[in-house]
């Protein structure tokens, strides 16, 4: 079991890793559909309320290692959460 989650892992990390360069390849220098609305508004960008601790930053080696870290998290609080959930459902 602990064998399919690691290379399970490896697979997602693989295909985020090749989507990435995708995405930075149609991207890059294109603003997205709301920034295209507020520029043909003459609508000005306000400073952000909150900033995320983790950015994704404007480089492809930024966004691998956030991308990577990020999944990372998610995978480490799913897995405690899960093992408390079965251990919480044994004792009862």
């Amino acid at each position: 079991m602990r064998r399919k989650v690691i290379v399970g892992s490896l697979a997602i990390l693989l295909a985020f890793s090749i989507g990435l360069v995708g995405f930075f390849a149609v991207s890059d220098g294109r603003p997205d559909g709301l920034e295209t609305v507020l520029e043909e508004q003459g609508v000005e960008e306000q400073q952000p309320v909150w900033t995320a601790p983790l950015d994704y930053g404007s480089d492809y080696f930024t966004a691998l290692a956030m991308g990577i870290i990020g999944f990372g998290l998610v995978l480490v609080i799913s897995f405690g959460y899960l093992r408390a959930a079965k251990k919480q459902q044994g004792t009862k």
